[in-house]
């Protein structure tokens, strides 16, 4: 058996611009400073959170003469996505209102996972909605995801039916 990891503890990314970027992830999605500093290169660095934690996502910016749209092997670029969870629909649609108004780029959704919206059983049943970072990174916010108790898959084989039925039942009581 691997490691046993609780959960993804931050994410840190290169941007081209510090601080449109500071200001996007402060201002627009309301991320709490816990620290900024210069990092040695002379490139700054906040690491950000929305809760107690130290911190959940890191901003850095990209060291001089590095364009962060390259690819290079050994220093990552391309993340697929980062995702950000509210606590409820209520503030979901707050969410997508506020990032609306704020002119970010929405490239896919309000959506729904999986089963509810008739797609596939492995679907997690969270709402969201897919939108730009300014320097071009996907962000999702998200809403009611599944939990999956551990030591099992999803769905098991012989719950396929009642999950359906279920899912179909809390869809028809929104």
């Amino acid at each position: 058996m691997g490691i046993q990891i609780k959960r993804v503890g931050h994410v840190g990314i290169l941007v081209s611009d510090f601080e449109r970027s500071f200001e996007f992830y402060t201002k627009v999605l309301g991320c709490k400073v816990t620290s900024r500093r210069r990092r040695p290169d002379g490139a700054e660095t906040a690491f950000l959170r929305f809760d107690e934690t130290h911190h959940d996502f890191v901003i850095a910016a990209a060291p001089e003469g590095v364009d962060v749209s390259e690819n290079v092997p050994g220093r990552a670029r391309l993340v697929q996505q980062v995702a950000f969870e509210v606590e409820n629909r209520d503030e979901f649609m707050k969410a997508l209102a506020h990032i609306h108004t704020h002119g970010a780029e929405i490239v896919s959704g309000p959506l729904t996972h999986g089963i509810e919206s008739g797609g596939n059983l492995e679907g997690s049943g969270s709402r969201s909605f897919y939108f730009l970072d300014p320097d071009g990174n996907r962000l999702e916010i998200f809403c009611d995801g599944m939990k999956v108790p551990n030591g099992e898959q999803f769905p098991r084989a012989e719950y396929a039916d009642a999950i359906k039925d279920f899912m179909n039942k809390k869809a028809g009581s929104l």
